[in-house]
């Protein structure tokens, strides 16, 4: 049988979190999976998975702006990242010849398609939201979004199928000019992590996403809550250091957290401070936990997620320059109002197996 190239994106660790089902449905299969990432990604990936064959691709470049607006900073590198495409679509070709590939799955990685195999986006993304006056330039986003996801296979949405699921305008389209399949939220996690019932620590941080931002809020953060007496965690998200502890005051700073480390310490944890990223988002739906949600500043997909997030009740949001220690949520847990399950990925997967 041939192999299943799996390549998510490097844009934070999100996209490769939540591959982590995918690649365990297919291992449980024993299907024989090549895995390929750059930076963080490949990071967490080697760290995860010692056993598998990992690829260091290069992929696009983001750097999230201290001021202004990430739409301003991908308009000005479109250029750059059309000719990553064009690159990366040149190397899978090496790749499917090298590692006798049978299908290639690609995590918001536009390039990685070939015409001769089965080639699937995953992708939360299928529309995109603009803010202010960017939004006259949906059409074309969208537009432009459709021609590049229309050369796979299939689009692979990792969202509830009903409306508005957890990704509401972003994950839904009416028109069906895409094919697509609904695989339900994707997380690492297995299992809902409820706080214990006198939790030691009062609160925990959860850092996510590229730089200079990632530090940004680190150190918003330690500043926040270095001169209080909460007792606070915070994950700074770096899986490429070495595990370390750093302690100041009453903060404890991990530098990264295997899976069941992380589950100990968030049922431990009375409150929860985090991105409102997609895949963050995903985790603690299965988690079954509400958290303070601070977006990326100038990221409209994350401030978009944070508001739709927010109406339901459950979750409260803030700016980054406004954060404060007066908006926590008051229910540390959310209702189990909906039920992540597998069957729609085990699905996929069989689907794949069926065409190698």
């Amino acid at each position: 049988m041939k192999r299943v190239l799996i390549a998510p994106l490097n844009w934070g660790l999100g996209h490769a979190t939540r591959c982590v089902p995918l690649i365990e449905a297919f291992l449980k299969r024993n299907v024989e999976i090549i895995l390929a990432g750059e930076g963080l990604v490949f990071d967490f990936l080697r760290h995860r998975y010692p056993f598998l064959h990992i690829i260091n691709l290069p992929g696009q470049r983001i750097t999230y702006q201290v001021r202004g607006s990430l739409i301003l900073a991908l308009a000005k590198s479109f250029p750059g990242f059309l000719r990553n495409i064009e690159l990366e679509h040149h190397i899978i070709k090496d790749l499917i010849e090298k590692y006798r590939l049978g299908a290639i799955i690609s995590d918001n990685r536009y390039g990685l398609w070939d015409e001769n195999i089965p080639s699937f986006m995953i992708t939360h993304q299928i529309n995109v939201r603009g803010k202010g006056l960017w939004r006259i330039g949906e059409p074309f986003a969208h537009a432009g979004i459709r021609r590049f996801l229309n050369h796979f296979h299939e689009i692979w949405i990792p969202d509830f199928p009903q409306f508005p699921g957890l990704a509401g305008d972003l994950s839904h389209d009416k028109s069906p000019r895409l094919k697509y399949r609904y695989l339900g939220p994707l997380s690492r996690f297995e299992h809902a992590a409820p706080i214990y019932e006198h939790p030691q620590n009062d609160i925990m941080a959860i850092i996510s996403g590229p730089e200079p931002q990632r530090t940004i809020f680190e150190n918003i953060l330690t500043r926040t809550f270095e001169g209080t007496n909460l007792k606070t965690i915070i994950l700074r998200g770096l899986p490429s250091h070495q595990e370390s502890i750093v302690k100041i005051n009453r903060i404890t700073l991990y530098s990264h957290l295997q899976d069941d480390d992380f589950i100990e310490v968030l049922k431990n944890s009375r409150h929860l401070v985090c991105r409102s990223g997609y895949s963050s988002l995903m985790d603690l739906t299965q988690l079954e936990r509400t958290a303070l949600l601070v977006p990326t500043p100038g990221q409209p997909e994350q401030e978009y997620l944070a508001r739709l997030s927010s109406h339901s009740g459950y979750f409260t949001t803030i700016p980054q320059n406004q954060f404060h220690l007066d908006n926590f949520p008051d229910m540390p847990s959310l209702p189990c109002f909906h039920t992540i399950n597998r069957e729609y990925l085990d699905k996929a997967c069989e689907m794949v197996i069926g065409l190698l």
